[in-house]
């Protein structure tokens, strides 16, 4: 996972994009119904990940920790909300269309009236998260252009009048628009694959961290360090094994695509990859 606290030149305030855009990301799923739960977990992932680049402050150390959690807690408890009064109304999770399940749940709850009410929200809802989504990850791609881990003259520049990566913000629309020849299940199948991939290996690494320690002498608590992010790291290999077959493939391609970036930047392994620059460590050390 590749995350910076960045800020854009001739941006004003704290960069692109307001807090508001992080919350729209985060919940629009939680206003679908209980037989899209499938893709819920999907956007809940997503809203932190499109939220990380943009996170920008005076003491980024204390406060990104703190407005995760923040983020996760009260969005995990509007899930648990909605599901649980989405099972009152619809027990179970078969519906004809699993697509159109949300707008079914809302019709049965407050009528025609209701549904389009909902709908319009839905409609709002999803349009701000695809905005979040294209923002942070073109600038997530800026970062990484800037610093020579993709081509710099495509990725890291930005433009002289909207100061912005316009290269990147259309790269991602277009990338995006391949959603529209894929269907529900395989869409949010495709995104679970990368982030239950990056989730275990997250854990991996804590494991891998506490062998490292130990080497050198520091004594970390095995059940901090060993146990829990093992049994992570079992749950999110479990849930990767159970995706749909398409988006495994598909996940698995994009994966030994970038196994072949990092090797070409890395000459074949030999050199570390670039990491944060040299300002910008200075300015998150002074803040710290």
């Amino acid at each position: 996972m590749y995350c910076q606290t960045t800020r854009l030149p001739g941006a004003s305030g704290d960069g692109l994009v307001s807090p508001l855009s992080i919350i729209f990301r985060g919940s629009s799923a939680f206003s679908r119904a209980e037989g899209e739960r499938h893709s819920s977990s999907d956007h809940r992932h997503g809203g932190l990940a499109s939220g990380q680049p943009f996170f920008n402050d005076i003491n980024p150390r204390r406060t990104v920790p703190r407005a995760i959690m923040l983020v996760a807690l009260i969005g995990g408890g509007i899930f648990v909300a909605v599901s649980y009064v989405t099972q009152l109304v619809h027990p179970g999770g078969v519906f004809e269309d699993s697509a159109a399940a949300a707008s079914s749940i809302a019709l049965q709850i407050g009528g025609q009236l209701f549904g389009a009410v909902f709908l319009a929200g839905l409609v709002v809802a999803q349009f701000a998260s695809g905005l979040a989504a294209q923002a942070s990850a073109s600038r997530l791609l800026y970062a990484m252009g800037r610093d020579s881990v993709l081509p710099k003259a495509v990725f890291g520049r930005l433009s002289e009048k909207f100061h912005t990566p316009v290269a990147n913000l259309v790269i991602t629309g277009i990338v995006g628009l391949i959603a529209l020849f894929l269907d529900v299940a395989t869409s949010t199948s495709f995104i679970n694959f990368g982030a239950f991939t990056a989730f275990t290996l997250v854990n991996a690494s804590v494991v891998f961290h506490y062998v490292r320690q130990r080497r050198a002498g520091q004594q970390l608590n095995p059940v901090s360090y060993v146990v829990v992010p093992m049994i992570g790291a079992i749950i999110c290999a479990y849930l990767l094994s159970q995706l749909d077959s398409n988006a495994i493939t598909l996940g698995v391609s994009w994966l030994a695509l970038g196994i072949v970036v990092l090797a070409l930047i890395t000459r074949g392994f030999k050199a570390a990859p670039p990491e944060m620059t040299a300002t910008e460590k200075a300015t998150v050390e002074a803040a710290a």
